[in-house]
């Protein structure tokens, strides 16, 4: 193999290998229930620092039935978050393909069990297995706690799903035709 095969070779290797890295994905808040106040604060890239009051800069509700939901700039295999949430409250974040059907993703608890935090906000770091599915939106909803839940920021990691760039598509649509047209004319003769 030649030097300049090789080069291409390992170029594209390591093309492939940046391309799987994880990134941080785009997030805006797409939706919530009735019952949720200033949502938009739980994706305005403004983190609260920890101990600030709950209701402040933040998304928030009382009870357990509301949800905030998100959108991911692009559909992620989504491998880590950080979420900043109200301390003593248990939260349930849902992932989905097409923002309709949803899956339980992960759930943030204990967060009252933390010596260092007593009262109001906390970010914390979730990692869990990168999914298999490639999700575009997450939404979250309290399960159990004080019932004063909030959701001061939120942001995902994983590695972007592949999309084809127009010209591969192409080539890969005309592929299939040939294909298509020789079968048809084996089955001829």
């Amino acid at each position: 193999m030649s030097i300049q095969v090789k080069s291409a070779v390992a170029i594209g290797l390591l093309g492939l290998a940046a391309a799987a890295q994880a990134t941080t994905a785009g997030v805006t808040v797409t939706g919530n229930t009735a019952g949720v106040t200033n949502a938009a604060f739980a994706a305005d890239g403004f983190t609260p620092a920890d101990f600030t009051d709950w209701q402040t800069n933040a998304g928030w509700w009382n009870g357990f039935g509301e949800t905030i939901t998100f959108k991911l700039d692009q559909s992620y295999h989504l491998s880590s978050a950080t979420v900043t949430l109200d301390w003593n409250d248990v939260y349930r974040f849902y992932a989905s393909t097409d923002g309709v059907s949803y899956t339980t993703l992960f759930t943030v608890s204990g967060l009252f069990d933390q010596s260092t935090v007593n009262s109001g906000q906390v970010t914390l770091p979730v990692t869990f297995a990168q999914t298999a599915l490639a999700y575009q939106y997450v939404r979250v909803q309290a399960l159990y706690g004080d019932g004063f839940n909030s959701v001061g920021e939120v942001s995902f990691s994983g590695t972007a799903a592949a999309v084809p760039e127009p010209t591969s598509l192409a080539l890969m649509l005309g592929g299939i035709g040939i294909v298509g047209f020789v079968a048809r004319r084996r089955i001829g003769r």
